[in-house]
């Protein structure tokens, strides 16, 4: 008796492809998404959980940083006003006899030397606690008597422990003609410079406690949620608007009691229904403490829940009707593509179809066009290969025989100037005729990197006493890449650009070319470059721009740019690189690189005409 797994095989086996095709495209849909609302509903909590801790965590992050920021700011305007010149000029002068109009002069200058800084930095106020000596130290402008602060503890803790900068809690100040503001403040001891165990004064910057509250209220992302600035001992400095029903004695109760279970942590805690979020210490000690109800947070869950069952339901209505539709199109566009193919088959090549679409049943009416058109091309290139033939043979023979003509011719002028003593003749002979071998080397296509260097020097001095000039030529060749195969006349057509094009019209130096080759990694690296008169860049784009269209330089028997580039690009595909770098007045410079093992294989090896016997 067959099991029922083995008859539902069976049952889809002999279904029909547009049956098979709604069954997958429906089963595929409706499955994976019964599964993710099942996973989804069993972990929504814990994903809420998780991710309510990472929220808490940024935006403590950044009320933290927001808050050090600004307290550190507070820190180097109040320790950069402690370093004042002018500030030390005038407080060096205590305890000393000088005159009412020297001291109102002083003050005036220490006022606005403070009211600038403090008009530049924006912040609330800037105090000044000096000596009591001073006629102007009661104003309570900006100067204060050093007296109203020598029985405080934070000013007893400073000169106990050579300490330079405190942090001070909330406490009231009014300025003149103003309402009362509590604020915070950073104050900074006055040292001599005479004498650093002297005071003479204090600098307190001022920030309003509201300013504070509100960089405090950016870490409450909840409601109801609360946010603390604590001292080190984590007792409560001040705290935003909390929407809380503890009250603050109440949550430093919780902080303390936290900090017995927890330890000194600094991050983000649960414990019970709330979450608890503690910074790293912002400034002297201070840190950010934030509190969020747990409950509150995971109150999405039942109607995420709740949603994502309706959206099953909807999604699955959707899904079974789209199976539907979709099977039966695809079928149809598959059925006649398959008559497409029978024609093909029986030797009917004047077929097309019609491309509906970009998915993959696009694609393989794409390629099946394309694979009729290339058996049509195929065919009429095999049909011309056929032909031409005999043409090809042909000029295979010409090409062994003219070159041997051409040594053949070589040798006896040699040997006719060579009799007639002219030496200038004979030298220019054989460097001609070694330029040829490289050139055609045996028919090769590939030649040792160091005889490709000797074609360019035999051209570039040949060139020379042609055109009676003098152009130097340097060649660097790493010795180890000095057998490395490369395509023949690839280098000399570059060169003869920066002779005709660059060197040859300068007036005002001497010309030189350095070629140069090395290994970078798995590259080989050729770079050529002379002090010619350069280009613009509207005459590189137009040089590079022949890529596409390859020109032989017929005036000269050279090939342009853009045949080299083709070659490079049908050996290499797209693994080369080729750049052209030239300065109006100051040279061009070409760099060429290509694999390193793609041509170094013993074929090519075997090929190289140069270091064996020639043929003459």
């Amino acid at each position: 008796m067959m099991n029922p797994f083995s008859y539902l095989a069976l049952r889809y086996k002999n279904c029909s492809i547009h049956v098979k095709l709604f069954a997958s495209y429906f089963l595929l849909i409706f499955i994976p998404i019964i599964a993710h609302t099942m996973f989804a509903t069993y972990q929504s909590t814990k994903i809420i959980e998780k991710q309510s801790m990472e929220i808490t965590g940024l935006y403590l992050q950044q009320t933290e940083n927001e808050l050090e920021s600004e307290l550190n700011r507070l820190a180097t305007i109040s320790s950069s006003v402690a370093q004042l010149s002018d500030v030390h000029e005038v407080l060096e002068k205590q305890d000393s006899n000088i005159s009412f109009s020297e001291e109102y002069d002083d003050i005036n200058a220490l006022y606005k030397t403070i009211e600038s800084t403090r008009t530049l930095y924006g912040v609330y106020q800037i105090r000044l606690y000096i000596s009591d000596s001073f006629r102007y130290s009661r104003s309570h402008y900006i100067t204060y008597p050093l007296s109203e602060i020598s029985d405080v503890d934070w000013y007893k803790r400073l000169l106990a422990e050579h300490g330079m900068r405190a942090f001070l809690p909330p406490s009231t100040f009014r300025q003149p003609l103003s309402k009362p503001q509590e604020v915070l403040s950073v104050v900074t001891l006055i040292r001599s410079r005479k004498d650093i165990n002297t005071v003479l004064g204090a600098v307190r910057v001022d920030i309003l406690k509201s300013d504070v509250l509100n960089m405090l209220r950016h870490g409450n992302y909840t409601e109801p949620s609360a946010a603390y600035l604590v001292d080190e001992n984590l007792n409560i400095i001040c705290g935003a608007d909390s929407s809380l029903t503890l009250s603050d004695e109440e949550l430093a109760a919780d902080i303390h009691e936290l900090q017995k279970e927890t330890g000194s942590f600094s991050g983000v805690q649960t414990q019970g229904e709330s979450v608890f979020g503690l910074s790293a210490p912002v400034f002297d000690g201070c840190r950010i403490f934030t509190v969020a109800s747990m409950n509150n947070l995971l109150s999405p869950v039942k109607d995420l829940r709740n949603q994502m069952i309706v959206l099953t339901i909807i999604i699955s209505v959707i899904a079974f009707i789209l199976s539907y539709v979709y099977a039966k199109y695809s079928t149809r566009r598959i059925k006649t593509l398959a008559k497409q193919v029978q024609r093909v088959e029986n030797g009917d090549l004047n077929v097309s179809c019609i491309v509906d679409s970009d998915d993959e049943i696009g694609e393989l009416q794409n390629s099946f066009n394309f694979m009729v058109r290339r058996i049509s091309v195929l065919i009429d290139e095999r049909y011309n290969l056929g032909k031409n033939l005999k043409d090809m043979e042909l000029r295979a023979l010409q090409a062994q025989i003219n070159p041997h003509f051409l040594y053949n011719t070589l040798d006896l002028i040699s040997w006719k100037a060579t009799a007639n003593g002219d030496m200038e003749t004979v030298d220019i002979v054989v460097k001609l005729a070694r330029f040829y071998r490289l050139s055609l080397s045996n028919g090769s296509d590939f030649l040792p990197l160091s005889d490709e260097a000797e074609h360019v020097r035999l051209f570039v001095e040949l060139t020379n006493l042609s055109r009676g000039r003098t152009v130097e030529l340097i060649t660097k060749i790493d010795p180890s890449i000095a057998d490395y195969p490369i395509m023949k006349l690839i280098l000399q057509p570059i060169v003869e650009n920066s002779l005709f094009h660059g060197l040859y019209e300068l007036d005002d130096r001497a010309g030189v070319i350095c070629l140069s080759a090395e290994r970078i990694g798995s590259y080989v690296q050729i770079r050529i470059q002379d002090n010619g008169i350069g280009m613009d860049k509207g005459k590189l784009t137009e040089i590079l721009a022949k890529k596409d269209k390859p020109v032989v330089n017929t005036k000269r028997g050279g090939y342009g740019i853009g045949n080299i580039l083709e070659r490079l690009h049908i050996y290499y595909d797209d693994d080369f690189m080729f750049e052209i770098d030239s300065a109006i007045l100051v040279g061009t410079t070409v760099t060429i690189r290509v694999p390193y093992s793609r041509n170094d294989s013993p074929q090519i090896h075997a090929e190289r005409p140069i270091g064996g016997a020639e043929q003459n």
